[in-house]
């Protein structure tokens, strides 16, 4: 019985648990000086190589790496 009301009890642990936000992570991303680079063949899709935030250029968009 005690088997049960164990794996019960570690089974709701699991369930409640919360995704822990990284507060540090955001903050890096917003204090960095974006320096973005091609990271695909087309160029359409860029990432920063300080935070590696990932920018998307849209339909329009003057590609600076053409």
């Amino acid at each position: 019985m005690y088997i049960i009301e164990l794996f019960l009890k570690l089974k709701n642990d699991i369930k409640n648990k919360k995704p822990k936000n990284n507060p540090s992570k955001k903050e890096e991303i917003e204090k960095c000086n974006h320096l973005f680079v091609p990271i695909d063949s087309t160029g359409r899709i860029l990432a920063c190589s300080k935070c590696g935030e990932i920018y998307k250029l849209k339909k329009g968009e003057i590609n600076p790496f053409k």
